[in-house]
């Protein structure tokens, strides 16, 4: 798999191919490094490493010195200033490093416990020419025979002090996701239509990889890439792009009677839930669509109630205050109830409890309250 990786690392689409492949064979894929990976995928023990060289971007020179820097540093580099001190900047330069963030190949320098990579990345790219005006400065000096004796943003080891680092909005998930297919040309920590996966199943929607032949009904769930909006002889607008899933690809033809009534919906990276005709045949496959709505309407069709899970340590007034202000923001029909965990006695409980407030489902309502309670905390049944 690392060789096959390795081969196509310049296809994202043969990438995202034999990563779905890794999963299915129980191959664990782990992400870019800055002090585990090489140019290309490499087998380690905990699995197959992400290469360097798939980055987008980067290009194989601004690698070359990345390793080169790494090995000459002993083998590892403890900073993103770090790094800029001893690296050719000419070839790294910011593309490149922006590129590496949000690939997540820094994760690894992060504070353990302190920061997740919702927070650190940005805080990262936030960073970036300071680090290279920091870095540029250092060269220069060593260059001149000169030693920095208090540089502002690394000690003497170029270890990162943390709070040199601007304080930025976290990004949300859906955020560091599409980050990552830019930097990847796939999603590599998660993918979106995951936290849709119920909803998906729920209305009967099918993947490609379980359409052997073709139907005249059926539904797919996916990620719109690849718009093109045309006109036919009559001067109707007709639109086609691609239905992405998490590893397989659709054309999507909108005739102009469809596009009449959904052609606004129609957009890059918008998550859809296709409904028409599947066609497969011999060399391609294609969805002529007939109804589309997207997944945010579907789930609140689906979901009968929300579940919030509070941790109970760190529970107070001001939190179910601000909770408070969430439910209320977002008015709907469905019910919301609160699941606390105790941890107090000999035995661990859960308290449940149903909320007066009803709520609207919606992907911010989700993104509101996880912002506050922590990611994953927020379950749609």
């Amino acid at each position: 798999m690392a060789a096959l990786l390795t081969i196509e690392s310049q296809n994202s689409d043969k990438v995202a191919l034999y990563l779905a492949e890794c999963r299915d064979l129980g191959v664990p894929v782990l992400p870019p490094d800055i002090n585990q990976s090489q140019l290309q995928f490499v087998v380690q023990p905990d699995g197959v490493r992400f290469g360097l060289g798939a980055v987008k971007g980067a290009g194989e020179g601004a690698i070359a010195s990345v390793l080169e820097t790494r090995a000459a540093l002993g083998g590892s580099i403890q900073s993103i200033f770090m790094l800029a001190e001893h690296v050719d900047l000419r070839l790294v330069n910011k593309k490149v490093l922006e590129s590496l963030i949000k690939a997540g190949a820094f994760d690894a320098l992060a504070p353990a416990g302190r920061a997740s990579y919702l927070a650190w990345r940005p805080r990262l790219l936030a960073s970036l020419d300071r680090v290279l005006d920091h870095g540029g400065r250092h060269q220069k000096d060593r260059d001149q025979g000169q030693t920095q004796l208090f540089a502002p943003e690394a000690d003497a080891t170029g270890t990162q002090d943390e709070a040199a680092l601007p304080e930025t909005r976290p990004w949300s998930e859906t955020e560091a996701l599409t980050f990552e297919k830019e930097a990847l040309g796939l999603y590599m920590s998660g993918h979106p239509l995951q936290r849709y996966a119920d909803v998906l199943r729920a209305v009967g929607a099918r993947r490609l990889e379980d359409l052997a032949q073709s139907e005249n009904d059926c539904a797919i769930g996916g990620i719109v890439t690849g718009v093109r909006q045309l006109k036919t002889k009559r001067g109707d607008r007709m639109a086609v792009f691609m239905l992405e899933e998490e590893a397989a690809k659709v054309e999507t033809v909108v005739f102009p009677e469809t596009f009449a009534k959904c052609g606004h919906l129609i957009a890059d990276d918008a998550m859809l839930l296709v409904r028409g005709k599947f066609e497969r045949d011999e060399e391609s496959l294609r969805m002529v669509a007939a109804e589309l709505t997207p997944l945010d309407v579907v789930r609140e069709r689906t979901v009968r109630e929300v579940q919030v899970e509070l941790a109970g340590r760190g529970l107070g007034r001001d939190l179910m205050r601000q909770l408070a202000g969430v439910f209320e923001r977002h008015p709907g029909d469905r019910k919301v109830s609160l699941v606390v965990e105790v941890n107090g006695g000999p035995r661990r409980l859960r308290v449940r409890t149903v909320s007066a407030h009803r709520i609207k489902p919606s992907d911010r309502f989700v993104k509101d309250v996880e912002t506050l309670c922590g990611q994953g905390s927020v379950t749609l049944r």
